[in-house]
């Protein structure tokens, strides 16, 4: 049950579910928009990036309004799942693969590569390292407030009850420097989800790293 005590719908955007069936729709409808004949590598960037961009922004106008109080109301009815945060990094991992390889690609062709391609291919991804995390930031807000664990699982210095913002700081921290910070582990079944997240995040960081240093090597190489 929701805060307000009615259950919401399955496709209200304050549910999970909700925000991925939004942004599977908006993505679809802009691949599907795109003008004249359009190989179907590019609609396929301009679905990831369009629902990408529609996922996170609703995220996080729920990030961002939430309390704590909130918080726990939301993670003890739903969350973004373990196969559903499963889906998404790895989707996302295979995305900044691929839209990788586009740049390299473009930035190599010399002047005659495609700039369209290239600003898709960037933006998929920063889009798809900022969603890996923040799916992460509501499935650690799931972990710690579901009622089967009351123990919490991670211990955050001068706050007993945190909100989204503090799950968020959590799972950034980890995806940009594969430590918890101040915030303390206290439960495996936490310990192995932070694993995998900062495994993913390595991986992520590594394909921004590498794309940075390439792009970089060929634009001055011309």
């Amino acid at each position: 049950m929701s805060a307000g005590g009615a259950r919401r719908s399955f496709v209200d955007p304050r549910r999970a579910s909700g925000r991925l069936l939004v942004a599977t729709a908006f993505g679809l409808a802009c691949a599907a928009g795109v003008p004249g004949p359009c190989p179907f590598h590019l609609r396929g960037l301009v679905f990831w990036d369009t629902g990408s961009f529609v996922l996170l922004a609703l995220a996080w106008n729920v990030i961002f309004r939430s309390t704590p109080e909130l918080t726990k109301a939301r993670a003890e009815e739903e969350d973004p799942g373990r196969n559903m945060v499963w889906v998404i990094a790895v989707a996302s991992s295979l995305f900044s693969l691929f839209a990788g390889v586009v740049v390299l690609r473009n930035a190599h062709a010399g002047p005659g590569g495609s700039t369209v391609w290239t600003v898709l291919a960037l933006a998929a991804v920063g889009l798809s390292w900022s969603l890996v995390h923040t799916s992460y930031t509501l499935r650690y807000a799931r972990l710690f407030y579901r009622k089967a664990h009351p123990e919490g699982g991670l211990v955050y210095p001068g706050t007993a009850r945190p909100s989204d913002i503090d799950f968020a700081y959590f799972a950034f921290g980890i995806g940009m420097t594969f430590q918890t910070g101040d915030v303390q582990v206290t439960a495996s079944r936490v310990r192995r989800t932070v694993m995998f997240h900062a495994l993913i995040s390595f991986v992520l960081n590594t394909v921004i790293v590498a794309l940075a240093l390439n792009v970089m090597v060929a634009f001055l190489a011309r």
